[in-house]
């Protein structure tokens, strides 16, 4: 009654938390749909300023260049576009596992309601059931209990003894590993002037191979490795186990043999002569089981020990390797951090230098600007006083003002260029 009330207890409390993701998950609908709105609003206001700035853009016409339209620059709107996109995949990837949630909530909730109404049934025949049967039933569940602590206590007297050896080997271990370490540090200070060199030839040798794949392969492999021994230990832990299992069990036979044994004797002294003659001759097989027995055990334990001896050298091998890729991934690491700070430095010498040659462009452009104007002011003076001189129509050039002529553009540069070289050539004739 106990355990299914707990039980009943567990899906209720289970009911309750999947109600709660429910109402986070409709919660969070919500949220997404203000957030859409938010978002839609937030695209209509960007339609308007663009559209806005359309209206009111200007352009600059620059010879040998295209015109400049005032506006937002288009890797600025391609970034922002591709940021939009990935927020809708994410919005989308979100909806779906949100979907995907509430359908595996709801399928749990109509599992758990299953469950809840098979245990009130079962609560129900429990109810309906006579007075007779529950105490058969009681006494049962006690019954069960009491078997249950005694294998507890039995499992207890055994985790106890296990503690106990298991201690002493990691006390062993960590011996062994403390003589290890400082074995290392030894062969590490003795070996530190030679292996830096070797080291560094090695990952410039190995630098533009395609090692870090390599890498992820060993690693790999230790792992799985590290698995087998790890399942190897557990095994050999479960032979132990069994092995004392064993072991507690033939010396109770043992008892009971030499208990058997010593009726037998007194019971040979006291009868009558016939009596003894098959004791005597049972004592040589007690003594064969014996020896056999014992033969088994050293068997078992000289394999023992050449498990534990090979799940040393394992771990041994596997530390050995695991270091030596640790410093093969540091070396990695900082010619990586190297080569990377190289390439900002670089990136940041093109940008200055980008940014140079594009001033000396624009001053460029100013002075030959500056420079055609004043050689076209030149030319119009002389172009003038020819006019005035030579050319009977020049009034219609006197009558022509100041400013608009000041005023012309770039593109008529080309066509009093065009002139001059004429009246040149007439000079020349």
């Amino acid at each position: 009654m106990d355990e299914v009330k707990r039980e009943n207890e567990a899906l209720r409390a289970k009911l309750r938390s999947y109600s709660t993701l429910n109402t986070f998950y409709h919660e969070t609908q919500q949220e997404i749909a203000r957030l859409n709105q938010l978002v839609s609003s937030k695209d209509g206001i960007i339609a308007d300023l663009r559209a806005r700035l359309g209206n009111y853009e200007k352009t600059v016409v620059i010879e040998g260049e295209e015109p400049y339209i005032v506006g937002p620059s288009k890797s600025l709107i391609e970034s922002l576009c591709k940021e939009i996109c990935k927020l809708q995949q994410k919005l989308k990837e979100s909806e779906e596992d949100t979907a995907q949630k509430l359908e595996t909530s709801k399928t749990e909730i109509q599992r758990l309601h299953e469950k809840l109404k098979e245990k009130d049934q079962e609560l129900e025949t429990v109810r309906e059931r006579p007075e007779q049967e529950k105490e058969r039933e009681i006494q049962r569940l006690c019954s069960t209990l009491a078997e249950i602590d005694r294998t507890q206590a039995t499992r207890a007297v055994l985790c106890n003894s296990l503690a106990e050896e298991a201690e002493q080997l990691r006390a062993q271990l960590g011996a062994t590993v403390q003589v290890c370490q400082e074995l290392l540090g030894r062969l590490e200070k003795e070996k530190s002037k030679t292996a830096l060199p070797d080291q560094r030839t090695q990952a410039n040798e190995t630098k533009d191979s395609p090692e870090v794949p390599h890498l992820n392969v060993i690693l790999s492999k230790l792992e799985d490795e590290n698995d087998q021994l790890k399942k190897r230990v557990a095994y050999v832990e479960s032979l132990n186990s069994k092995w004392q299992k064993y072991d507690s069990s033939r010396e109770e036979y043992v008892r009971g043999l030499c208990q058997k044994l010593k009726e037998s004797n007194g019971l040979a002294s006291a009868g009558p002569t016939l009596t003894q003659t098959p004791a005597v001759g049972s004592m040589p097989l007690f003594q064969q089981e014996i020896v056999r027995l014992n033969g088994l055990l050293q068997d078992k334990m000289i394999e023992c020990e050449r498990l534990s001896r090979e799940r040393d050298d394992s771990k041994r091998r596997d530390q050995e390797r695991i270091q030596m890729l640790e410093q093969q991934v540091l070396a990695y690491i900082e010619d990586f951090k190297s080569e990377r700070a190289d390439r900002e430095r670089a990136q940041g010498k093109i940008l200055d230098l980008q940014d140079e040659v594009g001033r000396l462009q624009l001053q460029i452009r100013t002075q030959a600007k500056n420079y055609i104007i004043l050689y076209i002011k030149k030319k119009r003076s002389l172009l003038y006083r020819y006019l005035l001189q030579n050319n009977p129509t020049s009034m219609i050039f006197e009558k022509v003002s100041q400013k608009r002529l000041l005023i012309l553009n770039v593109k008529n540069i080309y066509y009093f260029l065009f002139i001059i070289i004429i009246m040149d050539c007439f000079k020349s004739q």
